[in-house]
């Protein structure tokens, strides 16, 4: 293909292609885009070809693609639908055997893939036209359309050819729920699927396996230990060899890949056949010429959008792991380095790539270099797919480096329990449980063995023999005791083979000593001799009131052993990433040991945090010795998916000494082309300068107004409260119950935008008016919604208890809304909700709080870029949790607060203590409060004359045009210009500036 015609042309025929243009038109780029694009010669491509049975014709047809041209797929998709089963049922007719048969149809905007699976239609793909990538049409369709291999292995390549849209990921997931549906039961399966659950819940602090889930890491497992047999340009056979790692153990490497969880399909009639075709699919790609981690950017791609913020799967862009790695790892070739939480392995492959470039730099022999790699970077991980993809990124690290490798090379990068929750105590040593699912009692092993990594070797290799004679208990006991290891600890694992054999017999046998390899992994690096001298990383960021109980229970404990946990309001703010900074340096790191670490930048000036910042922290000293604010760098993590994930800092830290932070830290600024930007991008747009360390939160108040104000209501899910009036019918509706609709929203999230909003009449005295975040402007409330608010006379209402005051509507409306709540709300370990539907309404009694009638409520907006503030002067208003409120004694009271609020003094005195969104400083909440605002007093000329000025900026709001089109924001900014100017703004401003000492 000549690269003019990819350059020239090709971005006019995808501009033309996104316009959805007429059909004879379409046909004409369709055409040129197969003959220019993929060598379709103008004999080999069929138009209008009628079916064998004359039923209908195939718009074009190249070999075993069939292409369907519609005019707006929109409104289209179901006859494609309809038509596309018969279209690739005759086309198969005539394609050569073995060849799958798969039908294109295109309005050139959009472009949707089918194949047939026994008969049934399947769908394996879609693509949206991208005009400013005109090219990635083509790196989609490529697996389709074209067998030339040597594709450069980018992100976006990777991502399109392997990721959840792509063609081979829809023709590989039917094949997989067949798969299931054959083997799934198996007794073997069963056992896998629930180790790998019990492992997520490790990983997320909750239960967020399914089977769809374990089948999505099955076929990315797979993948990824193709890709790793591909680097050695091996040839792949025999599926089972190279699922199980002995293709790559044959060539002299080991711990790359492993017979693990999810090499199920093998059991299955046809799962041989699956593994094959997804290894040929990575054959295209010059694995070799990797630059960056492209494996993180694969997984991404696999997640759903909304369910990659659910499960915080957001991995760290490669500029800011190379950075990391510079400032960390100033020795390469003499510093041991481990990753507790390495994810894909993006900080071990830019720590690799560092070490490779000094030892060439040094004139090492390649095949020194490899074996200093394998001596100094390490990675752990809990997540089993996660293993996969850093092990294959450890061995694209080396680049050609790979053909000089020792005789063995060991690939350390281990799935295993970093924070080791599976440590227990045991008189004067410690054991090591290993979960055996569903009920089973854990296998125990003795930590003392488990860090000598010899020992532990030889213990697997006489429990593999045993099993594989079935011999007898006591004598595996005593093979391990003449191996060398104690009394105690051979009789322990004497124990433990019992254990073994009875589940050898009852066919759950094949996955332990991989799991056992593993996940003891994490004892053997912190033995004291085998600390390191750089801990790098970005560990999970997973707050505490986001954990299953089990898991809080753990934290918590965890934390207040090291003096790291708050109680109190903000217990639900601890996070897992506080206990892997303490943890990790705890267990791993030597004296005097660097960290290098990722978090959030809460860490900077929170008040949970201030015990790591501190650093002496029971068991463990860890002074920061530095710090990189990247508040002001957009975007990083989540911007794919429009997420406002919170921003980020890095933290430098020493090992052994303690002490306050630097007085100041580098804040870097600017932004990026694309969340994967390179290093070479970054650099270009990104400065950084020496600014002082943020100012700690407090949570003492300096106001007396802390105690009036309060947080609004979460009313949520948002469609079983918020409501619109539904057509009533000929009947009509009656007065005093109106019929009502659950609104439906943008915002709405999942997993409540699948679920059907409650409809049906609701007595009229629970149908109230609402104050959202957004109806609060600057001395102006703006649009008010409706709801239906469950609470009468300061009490909450079930359906069942609404029933029996006699209020049949509300009782129908919330019996519905009850139902979908439990079954979608978020559950506990037992499998029942962790909260009520009634429960979660009036979270922290915020909704009765409201039941008191107050004439005159003040408001300001809970989170923002500026803060808004107004007065409600009607008490039968609810109020949203996106708003904070509080009674007022009188107009002029709500008035004088109001002008404090509303000013830009107020807000450049709490912006540098708000935690940070992706772009912007976000939540106010109590902030405010922290400055000395005084209550207002009706005898201080100051305070009348701020509540004048503000009344008259009422009047100024009042009389502000705002078209009811025009987005919240917009007619925030229109009143905040009349005030301006009118001048009673830069009024406020100067009483403001009188009232609030510097």
């Amino acid at each position: 293909m000549a690269n003019s015609w990819r350059g020239d042309r090709l971005p006019d025929i995808v501009r033309s292609m996104a316009s959805r243009p007429r059909h004879e038109a379409l046909r004409g780029l369709i055409t040129e885009l197969l003959r220019e694009g993929f060598g379709a010669a103008f004999s080999e491509l069929e138009h209008e070809r009628y079916l064998v049975d004359n039923s209908g014709r195939i718009d074009v047809a190249w070999g075993a693609t069939v292409i369907e041209l519609k005019s707006d797929l929109r409104r289209e998709e179901r006859d494609v639908v309809a038509r596309m089963p018969d279209y690739l049922a005759d086309a198969s007719r005539g394609s050569a055997p073995g060849r799958t048969t798969v039908g294109l149809a295109t309005d050139g905007a959009t472009l949707l893939a089918y194949t047939l699976d026994r008969g049934r239609l399947t769908s394996i793909g879609r693509y949206d036209v991208d005009v400013d990538h005109p090219e990635r049409l083509l790196t989609w369709l490529e697996p389709l359309l074209s067998p030339v291999p040597e594709v450069m292995p980018t992100p976006i390549a990777v991502a399109l050819a392997f990721g959840r849209y792509s063609l081979a990921f829809g023709r590989a997931h039917s094949q997989l729920q067949r798969l299931w549906s054959e083997v799934g039961d198996h007794p073997e399966v069963r056992l896998k699927r629930n180790l790998w659950d019990g492992l997520l819940r490790q990983v997320y602090g909750d239960d967020v396996g399914s089977d769809a889930l374990f089948l999505q890491h099955t076929y990315l497992t797979i993948l990824v230990k193709a890709i790793a047999a591909r680097v050695l340009d091996l040839e792949i056979g025999d599926p089972a060899e190279m699922l199980s790692g002995r293709l790559l153990a044959n060539e002299g490497i080991v711990g790359a890949v492993e017979a693990d969880f999810f090499d199920w399909p093998l059991l299955a009639t046809s799962g041989d056949d699956l593994v094959r075709s997804l290894a040929a699919e990575t054959i295209r790609f010059r694995l070799r010429d990797v630059k960056v981690d492209v494996l993180k950017s694969l997984y991404e791609s696999l997640i759903d959008p909304d369910e990659r913020h659910d499960l915080g799967e957001y991995y760290t862009p490669d500029w800011l792991a190379a950075r990391v790695v510079t400032a960390a790892i100033p020795r390469p070739l003499e510093q041991r380095v481990l990753d507790p939480s390495c994810g894909s392995g993006t900080f071990l492959f830019h720590a690799l790539r560092r070490l490779v470039e000094a030892g060439r730099q040094a004139g090492m022999p390649p095949t020194e270099i490899v074996e200093t790699c394998a001596d100094r970077v390490f990675g752990i991980d809990v997540h089993p797919v996660a293993v996969a993809l850093a092990r294959v990124t450890w061995l694209l690290a080396l680049g050609d480096l790979v053909q000089d490798r020792p005789p063995t090379l060991s690939v350390p990068v281990y799935m295993g329990d970093s924070m080791q929750w599976n440590l227990r105590p045991l008189g004067a040593s410690a054991e090591v449980l290993v979960d055996v699912p569903p009920n089973d009692p854990p296998l125990r092993i003795p930590a003392g063995l488990a860090s000598d990594q010899h020992l532990f070797e030889r213990a697997l290799d006489e429990l593999n023999r045993g099993l594989d004679t079935l011999t007898e208990p006591e004598a595996i006991r005593d093979a391990i005791a003449r191996a060398g290891a104690t009394t105690d600890d051979a009789a322990m694992l004497g124990r433990t083979f019992a254990q073994l054999k009875q589940l050898y017999l009852d066919g759950r046998n094949h996955i332990w000593t991989f799991v056992l390899r593993n996940l003891l992994r994490p004892v053997w690096l912190s033995h004291p001799d085998h600390r390191v001298d750089v801990l790098i990383g970005n560990p999970p960021w997973i707050v505490y009131r986001h954990l299953s109980a089990d898991m809080k229970d753990r934290l918590r404990e965890a934390l207040r052993s090291y003096n790291l946990w708050v109680g109190g309001s903000l217990a639900t703010q601890q996070d897992m990433c506080a206990l892997f900074w303490a943890r990790g340096a705890d267990r791993y790191l030597r004296d005097c040991g660097t960290l290098a670490i990722v978090l959030p930048y809460a860490t900077l000036n929170a008040p949970v945090f201030a015990g790591m910042r501190d650093g002496s922290m029971e068991r463990v000293r860890v002074a920061i010795t530095g710090g990189w604010g990247l508040e002001r760098v957009w975007p990083i993590f989540g911007a794919q998916s429009g997420s406002s994930t919170t921003s980020t800092c890095v933290l430098f830290g020493e090992r052994d000494r303690a002490g306050p932070p630097p007085a100041e830290f580098d804040r870097w600024v600017g932004v990026l082309p694309r969340r994967d930007a390179s290093e070479a991008e970054a650099a270009e747009v990104l400065t950084h300068v020496r600014a002082a360390w943020p100012r700690p939160r407090t949570l003492l108040a300096a106001s007396p107004y802390r105690t009036r104000f309060r947080n609004g209501a979460s009313l949520f899910p948002r469609r079983f409260v918020l409501v619109e009036y539904a057509a009533a019918g000929r009947l009509q509706s009656r007065r005093d119950a109106p019929r009502l609709r659950g609104r439906v929203g943008s915002l709405d999230k999942r997993p409540w935008t699948g679920v059907q909003p409650p409809e049906g009449p609701v007595e009229r005295i629970f149908v109230r008016r609402i104050a959202l975040g957004e109806s609060v402007a600057p001395y102006r409330v703006l649009d008010l919604v409706t709801g239906v608010v469950p609470m009468e006379s300061g009490a909450m209402l079930t359906s069942a208890s609404a029933d029996t005051r006699g209020y049949r509507g509300l009782a129908a409306w919330l019996r519905d809304a009850e139902t979908k709540w439990n079954e979608h709300s978020n559950k506990g370990s037992d499998g029942a909700p962790r909260m009520t539907l009634t429960q979660s309404l009036n979270h922290l009694q915020k909704l009765v709080a409201q039941a008191a009638r107050s004439p005159i409520r003040v408001l300001y907006t809970k989170a923002g870029t500026r803060l808004s503030a107004c007065w409600l002067e009607d008490d039968d208003v609810i109020i949203d949790h996106k708003a904070y409120w509080s009674a007022a004694n009188s107009l002029e009271e709500a008035a004088y607060v109001a002008a404090v609020l509303n000013t830009s003094i107020v807000l450049d005195r709490v912006k540098d203590l708000q935690p940070v969104g992706q772009r912007d400083p976000r939540d106010f909440d109590n902030l405010v409060w922290t400055l000395p605002i005084p209550e207002f007093d009706a005898d201080e000329a100051l305070h009348v004359d701020l509540a004048t000025a503000a009344l008259h900026a009422a009047a100024i709001a009042a009389r502000v045009e705002l078209p009811d089109s025009a987005h919240f924001t917009a007619k925030r900014r229109a009143i905040r210009q009349a005030l301006v100017d009118d001048g009673v703004a830069e009024t406020i401003e100067r009483l403001v500036d009188a009232l609030l000492p510097p």
